[in-house]
């Protein structure tokens, strides 16, 4: 199947009326005009557009410090299913409890604070943002009530994770009694964050070993039949990995030759924004995104991370530079509003009135684009 310019621009339209993720207060037409490159806007249409923009930008100030989730933990302690194996009930709790937390980001810019001194206490507040060194803790204490089930938190390096700290890293091992054996497991909540929160099949929930042959497997078939009981999905098709899938197959029986990079790009963004969701965690719609491109874009990417801080208020914002061939796209990306197209001489305007990041080499480009 070829597809042709005329097409992509079509697909592009439906889409941004069609979309799961929309832009608060933006119509569809200006929610298309967010993706597309400056110089294919007319001047009304670029100043209207730069406004909407800084809008949508600038709005997404959230105190990580705030949300409090101890009434939802609660919650979920006093409805535990009773007729399940203790197996079972270990997977429902974490599945719910991965709808429940955020990946505090800010352990980036102060592992202390946010990480190894912060410390929960069950009886006053839990608060949504928290790292994996509470967020394992938090698992430990509520599967070590369930009978049959010892729980404890473990230390694990981590290799290829985005945004992890890998050898501070902190999982779960843990031991269930069932029906005479015992199996003994591996459970990382953390790295399942996004994945349960975007209705895909988890990875980590017993599904790995630490290399050494120390913990049983639960196969991926098992964890579905465990999800079909629990009712977390009513058939396998319900997870979004299947529709990933189909979007992923389609795009690959797509004949692109003729096609300019630009609108290849163009299109393959769309595809990837109409399968956007809203989190409520910026870092797990982020891993999300990039699950999306590493399945679909099909083209070099880097990420560089922009933060705006004002005490335990914060806007962090991923740009990411897409290059296919001879063309290179710059765009924002938002768990709340989706993608913005951007260039290098808007990232600097951000980064001359307060914006920060930790990376050189975005400085660079973008300063030394500018001296030239």
């Amino acid at each position: 199947m070829s597809i042709t310019t005329h097409e992509i621009k079509d697909f592009m339209i439906r889409d941004t009326n069609e979309t799961s993720l929309v832009h608060d207060g933006v119509s569809s037409k200006h929610l298309l005009q967010l993706l597309l490159d400056e110089n294919e806007l007319t001047d009304v249409e670029k100043d209207m557009m730069c406004d909407i923009k800084d809008t949508l930008i600038n709005k997404e100030l959230v105190n990580l410090s705030d949300e409090d989730v101890l009434s939802d933990i609660r919650l979920l302690m006093d409805n535990v299913p009773r007729s399940v194996t203790p197996l079972e009930k270990v997977r429902w709790y974490y599945i719910n409890l991965g709808k429940l937390f955020s990946y505090d980001y800010r352990v980036a810019y102060d592992i202390y604070k946010y990480g190894y001194d912060k410390q929960i206490d069950m009886s006053k507040f839990v608060g949504r943002y928290q790292t994996c060194i509470q967020i394992s803790e938090i698992l430990n204490m509520i599967l070590n009530t369930i009978n049959g089930v010892e729980c404890k938190t473990i230390k694990r390096k981590l290799r290829n994770e985005r945004g992890m700290y890998g050898d501070g890293h902190i999982a779960n091992e843990v031991i269930i009694n069932q029906d005479g054996n015992t199996l003994k497991l591996l459970l990382d909540l953390t790295l399942d964050l996004y994945l349960i929160q975007s209705d895909c099949l988890t990875k980590h929930f017993g599904y790995e070993d630490d290399g050494s042959g120390t913990y049983d497997i639960i196969s991926q078939s098992e964890n579905k039949a465990m999800d079909l009981t629990l009712g977390f999905i009513f058939d396998e098709n319900d997870y979004t990995n299947s529709v990933i899938n189909k979007f992923k197959e389609r795009i690959r029986q797509t004949s692109f030759d003729g096609v300019p990079p630009k609108e290849i790009v163009n299109y393959k963004i769309a595809v990837i924004h109409k399968l956007s969701k809203k989190f409520p965690g910026y870092h797990e719609g982020k891993r999300y995104i990039e699950m999306l491109f590493d399945e679909l874009l099909d083209a070099y990417f880097k990420e560089f991370n922009l933060y705006y801080q004002d005490e335990d208020q914060v806007n962090l914002k991923t740009v990411y530079r897409i290059n296919l061939d001879d063309y290179e796209k710059w765009i924002i990306y938002s768990n709340k509003s989706g993608f913005i197209c951007t260039n290098i001489d808007k990232l600097r305007d951000m980064l001359d009135n307060g914006w920060m990041t930790n990376s050189e080499t975005l400085k660079d480009i973008v300063y030394s684009n500018y001296r030239k």
